[in-house]
């Protein structure tokens, strides 16, 4: 080849290329996390009728489930009361996430263990009073004393029943392995039997008393979950049949745990946050729960809370406490609030991999996990009524979006679940049947968008156990409807309406 057309052979593809590593001028706002200016992006359009409203989100719709042994001084290594009106900690991370509802329970309360002394009991209601949590307290039924939980109740009731949601009576009774524990109860009928009669007992003590339950284990038909359906239904929506007519129940609780057990499956931190991530939960898995299970709850006049839920049950390093963790909270607890959930419960088992909140093994302090920072999300964007919205977008665009109004301000959450070498940022306008007066923005991120990462932001800052979260709203232009949402980001819009 002559040397001039090697020369223009090469200007022609400096040409070509340029444009490739090109900063965008674009003047539309930025939102999301990482700095790739080179990802593609999908377009995405949100329509908003402001005539229109839905539910209104319960005030205590964020909450943690805990174990029974948590409320106890000095369990799991813990340096006293995890629950505590003097522990500092707990309650600011319990503030800086917007929790205000606290299921005591779990698989605790029905094992062969030390139970929790009244003054333990007395602290975990100091902490309760300082931090504004309504409480569901569980008994024992699992070969449990039923004269003994009636003076228990009594004694929660009689000091503090200002601060009782409900009462619970043992947990996950559909399991197998329970009906192998207690000769009373070795099926459903016979289950349901023995818990009439606990909560009758203390339903007679305590006139007023309400319950919950029974806090099904197994989310079957979900995949991977074990079907332990009685006469081909779930033991919640036969529960909400069987005591519909007693006067004991204020809600169903049903369990969901919506990839199963991680470590019985064996999964790489890889694999669970293809399945965290995955657009499959979202239009699948959920609804298939919804539609087996609570919709036919609702039906038969009963709200529902998902009393114990998290991504996966057990834990993996590196899945089980990524940033991925945070993006499936967000859009979990989004999706369940549209669909009449009247609260979500994370598991936090101390010191299980995905609790909300662990503790740092060296200097005992308490810290937030990743999936916490995405309760923390919810709690900025899901404060008031759901507001109906349309999406229209590329089917395969992994992005979800939800909005919330709370009177002249609404909340459209953009979720961008794209991750890997081809992911796509998102390209979203927002139209309003109203005048627009501010716009706001926050960010819900991690180094390089990588949902591997144990690092995580909200608003541009860390989630602190010792002062109140301090992120901060970026303002834009109300003439500008417009923003991009990096892929593995998420970007909640303020709307405030004049």
């Amino acid at each position: 080849m002559k040397i001039n057309s090697f020369k223009k052979l090469l200007s022609i593809i400096a040409l070509c290329i340029l444009p490739m590593f090109a900063c965008s001028n674009s003047d539309n706002n930025q939102g999301g996390g990482g700095n790739n200016n080179d990802e593609p992006t999908s377009e995405v359009e949100i329509n908003i009728n402001t005539a229109l409203t839905g539910d209104l989100i319960p005030e205590d719709f964020s909450g943690l489930s805990v174990e029974t042994g948590s409320i106890r001084i000095n369990n799991a290594h813990y340096n006293g009361y995890f629950f505590s009106g003097e522990n500092a900690q707990t309650l600011q991370i319990f503030k800086n996430l917007g929790l205000k509802h606290l299921r005591v329970g779990g698989g605790s309360v029905d094992m062969n263990q030390t139970e929790p002394t009244y003054k333990d009991i007395d602290e975990l209601f100091s902490f309760a009073k300082k931090s504004g949590v309504k409480i569901v307290y569980s008994f024992r039924l699992l070969n449990g004393d039923m004269e003994h939980n009636v003076e228990l109740a009594k004694y929660i009731w009689g000091k503090y029943k200002e601060y009782i949601d409900c009462f619970s009576v043992g947990n996950e009774p559909d399991w197998n392995s329970y009906h192998k524990e207690d000769p009373e109860i070795t099926d459903y009928p016979t289950y349901r039997d023995k818990w009439k009669k606990f909560a009758e007992a203390i339903a007679e003590a305590i006139p007023g008393a309400k319950f919950t339950g029974p806090n099904t284990g197994s989310n079957y038909p979900v995949t991977g979950a074990k079907d332990t359906d009685y006469n081909g239904s779930s033991w919640t929506v036969n529960f909400a049949k069987d005591l519909k007519n007693t006067g004991l129940i204020s809600k169903l609780s049903q369990h969901n745990y919506v990839g199963q057990d991680v470590a019985a499956l064996g999964l790489t931190p890889k694999q669970m946050i293809d399945k965290m991530l995955s657009s499959s939960w979202v239009d699948n898995e959920y609804p298939t729960l919804y539609n087996a299970t609570l919709k036919p709850v609702l039906d038969e006049g009963f709200p529902y809370r998902l009393a114990e839920s998290n991504s996966f049950s057990s834990g993996c390093d590196g899945g089980s406490n990524c940033f991925a963790t945070a993006l499936f909270a967000l859009d979990y607890m989004h999706w369940w609030s549209e669909h009449k959930c009247i609260g979500v419960n994370f598991h936090n088992k101390q010191w299980v991999l995905n609790a909300p909140i662990t503790m740092n093994e060296v200097t005992g302090d308490l810290l937030v996990n990743p999936v916490g920072y995405g309760i923390a999300a919810f709690n900025l964007s899901g404060n008031g009524r759901i507001q109906p919205i349309t999406v229209d977008k590329n089917e395969a665009l992994n992005v979800t979006a939800y909005a919330v109004r709370n009177g002249k301000n609404i909340y459209v959450t953009l979720i961008n679940k794209e991750y890997g070498t081809n992911a796509e940022k998102a390209k979203v306008t927002i139209n309003l049947d109203a005048t627009v007066q501010k716009v706001e923005t926050l960010t819900l991120t991690s180094p390089e968008s990588n949902p591997a990462s144990r690092k995580v932001t909200l608003g541009g800052v860390a989630i602190s156990n010792s002062e109140d979260w301090n992120g901060k709203w970026e303002s834009h232009s109300a003439d500008n409807m417009t923003f991009e949402v990096n892929a593995t980001s998420a970007l909640i819009v303020k709307v405030s309406m004049k």
